[in-house]
């Protein structure tokens, strides 16, 4: 196992096995071929064409787009096709910076290969001169069951912007009050886009570092991670390097702070993180 192989895992992305997705003629996702039969039914929501998959332009307003494709989701779980444990809307973006076409039921995003957005923070204690993070054991229950995850992460529900989102999801998995959080620093963003069965699951990240006292304790209010570890920052990237303990896209986060801060250094991996640009990637989203 290599960090490089731990980034590789995370970008098994073939546009070859999919046709585009789009929403009001904006190219907005994915849609994997052995899929379409599921939804060919819907020809009075959906035109085909050339590869091509087409949310009818009927469909006029944000309303009426996210009325039709619920519509398709609710087939779906019915049939059981599709999971649904959360009833939690994202929203779809042609521009981040504009407003979503529309929203999308959390667990449908990957059916339609839909770009969805998340926040991860990196709780940092320093210890004289050494580094240590806070890293959580997620639950047994839900999704990536006991597997180790960033002191708080979370995806980007519609009607949230990434700061507002950065403090709810610091408070509900780790107590973090407001106060402090508001220290955190944006240091670059990561991106992921991982082929599942059902489609294709796609992220851009928004990494923040928060530097936090050695008497603070974590302690999570949602039930979503039932312990937390102060680790050393050499134990948690030999973990990362040597087994498959950390939730895949965390694995990056962390590999994407060691690269920052030259612990890891490697311009290959600085390369598929893209680490020199992805500062610049923040002009293009309102974060505020």
């Amino acid at each position: 196992m290599t960090f490089q192989r731990r980034i590789n895992e995370c970008n098994t992305f073939n546009k070859i096995n999919f046709f585009k997705f789009y929403v009001n003629n904006f190219h907005v996702g994915y849609i994997k071929k052995k899929n379409l039969n599921l939804i060919k039914k819907f020809s009075n929501i959906l035109k085909f064409d050339n590869q091509k998959v087409f949310l009818d332009i009927k469909f006029s307003s944000f309303n009426k787009r996210t009325l039709a494709i619920n519509k398709i989701f609710k087939y779906l779980v019915k049939q059981k096709i599709i999971k649904s444990k959360h009833r939690e809307f994202f929203p779809v973006f042609h521009l981040f910076k504009l407003r979503p076409l529309l929203k999308i039921q959390r667990a449908f995003g990957p059916f339609f290969g839909i770009q969805f957005f998340g926040t991860h923070l990196n709780g940092i204690v320093r210890n004289k001169s050494k580094l240590f993070m806070w890293v959580g054991k997620r639950s047994d229950k839900g999704n990536f069951p006991n597997a180790l995850d960033q002191i708080t992460a979370g995806g980007l529900p519609y009607g949230v912007n990434i700061k507002k989102n950065l403090i709810k999801e610091s408070y509900e998995e780790a107590g973090i009050q407001k106060n402090f959080i508001s220290k955190a620093k944006y240091i670059g963003t990561i991106s992921y886009n991982v082929e599942a069965k059902l489609g294709l699951s796609r992220f851009i990240i928004f990494c923040y570092d928060l530097e936090l006292s050695n008497y603070f304790i974590p302690k999570n209010q949602d039930g979503e991670i039932k312990r937390f570890y102060l680790w050393p920052l050499d134990k948690i990237l030999k973990i990362i390097k040597t087994s498959r303990r950390f939730k895949f896209d965390s694995a990056l986060v962390i590999i994407h702070y060691a690269l920052k801060k030259r612990i890891i250094i490697s311009k290959k991996l600085n390369r598929l993180l893209n680490i020199n640009n992805d500062i610049k990637i923040l002009k293009d989203y309102k974060i505020n």
